[in-house]
């Protein structure tokens, strides 16, 4: 039996051939690659929109492209934090998307939240005042409302659940003041969760959508499309030092807040009141028969839990019948519940399941001290202080 060797020079002298001198057909279908991505950008970029805000203080505060920054830390080339400047804030910029033609605009929390004056500013170079209309620190959304005088053209929204890792994403913004910047990349990841950077500034519902689209400081608030011009994300966060590294809000979590911001101005939420964590280090303790669901590590005092008689070491298994896969899962499926409403719930307790009926109360968030979960903060490990720590400490109960 004989062997033919070719020479690894030759094969990577055909390649090149073949790709410096693609067939037409390999060049036509590039180019309508690319007429696709023109042709987005026609559709999306009448609905996008430039923010710009402007706030007052006794000191100057971290503007809102700040904010924007993962860790929420100095930026290490500036040699350390300065001396607050006694003086009138700057503008800032951001970005959002028209919801309707009415007027309502998506943006972040983050962008209009210490905001005494918004001004929006259309892609045809109109611009209008702007009024908030509702704020939800919890998932970084807003809603803002102009009084048009022209037809607006509102962005079309997709479904994030049928996100793919691998799918083409574009942002669309305005960022560094360079209003309507489009970049292309990817769907980098899916459900990213546990950023205690983002969770100490308020971001306490994660499930984000991680794209190397490229996402500057301005870019917060603007759209992350698909390919077919549907909005699956809002543009939120970078991490600071990191090249290509973004995340958004799923747009699916819009679709259920942004209704309740324009009828009521905030959002509420059920609560149950325990301290929970993945399961997943507990599963063999509790003889559970897999790692899905969220271990009750406390029940808190004169909340719904305590009342529904649930205990420390239970695991919440299903809500209603539908599986919860962790304890983020859990926050986020009852946090969906409006206060009175009951449910039922699957508790694994004694190695066997069990169900008890919960009716949920309001979360205040006033009533809990928000801290990363776990890790350090500014080098710094936080703690929620308990009654016992209190006493010891010689301090008054809050």
């Amino acid at each position: 039996m004989s062997y033919r060797i070719v020479s690894p020079l030759l094969l990577a002298g055909a390649a090149i051939a073949a790709f410096s001198l693609p067939a037409h057909a390999d060049i036509a279908m590039l180019k309508q690659i690319e007429q696709s991505f023109i042709q987005l950008h026609e559709n999306v970029g009448p609905s996008v929109v430039n923010i710009e805000i402007r706030g007052t203080g006794e000191e100057e505060a971290p503007g809102m492209e700040d904010l924007f920054h993962f860790f929420g830390v100095p930026n290490p080339n500036q040699g350390g934090p300065q001396e607050p400047q006694q003086a009138p804030r700057t503008q800032a910029t951001g970005s959002g998307f028209i919801y309707n033609t009415e007027g309502y605009i998506i943006t972040n929390n983050h962008v209009v939240a210490d905001a005494d004056t918004i001004s929006v500013r259309l892609s045809n170079g109109k611009e209008y005042e702007a009024k908030t209309i509702g704020t939800d620190p919890d998932t970084d959304i807003a809603v803002i409302k102009i009084e048009p005088d022209e037809p607006l053209t509102p962005a079309k929204l997709g479904d994030s659940d049928a996100l793919k890792v691998g799918q083409f994403a574009i942002a669309i913004g305005s960022p560094r003041q360079l209003e309507g910047t489009v970049s292309f990349g990817h769907i980098s990841a899916l459900g990213r969760e546990g950023l205690d950077g983002l969770r100490v500034q308020g971001l306490r519902f994660q499930n984000l959508v991680q794209t190397d689209a490229a996402i500057n400081l301005g870019n917060s608030g603007g759209p992350l499309c698909n390919i077919d011009g549907e909005v699956v994300g809002i543009n939120t966060a970078i991490v600071w030092g990191a090249n290509s590294i973004g995340f958004a809000i799923p747009i699916n979590s819009a679709k259920e807040i942004v209704p309740q911001l324009i009828s009521e101005g905030h959002v509420t939420r059920g609560y149950l009141g325990v301290g929970i964590d993945d399961v997943a280090s507990f599963a063999d303790a509790v003889s559970l028969p897999d790692n899905t669901g969220a271990f009750v590590k406390e029940v808190r005092p004169d909340t719904p839990a305590e009342r529904a008689k649930l205990q420390t070491y239970d695991v919440i298994r299903k809500i209603n019948g539908e599986s919860v896969a962790n304890a983020s899962d859990l926050v986020r499926r009852i946090s969906g519940f409006k206060p009175g409403a009951t449910v039922k719930l699957e508790v694994w307790r004694d190695g066997k399941a069990i169900e008890v009926d919960v009716e949920l109360s309001e979360w205040e968030p006033e009533t809990e001290v928000a801290v990363a979960s776990g890790g350090d903060v500014l080098g710094m490990q936080l703690r929620a202080l308990n009654p016992d720590m209190i006493d010891r400490l010689g301090l008054e109960p809050a």
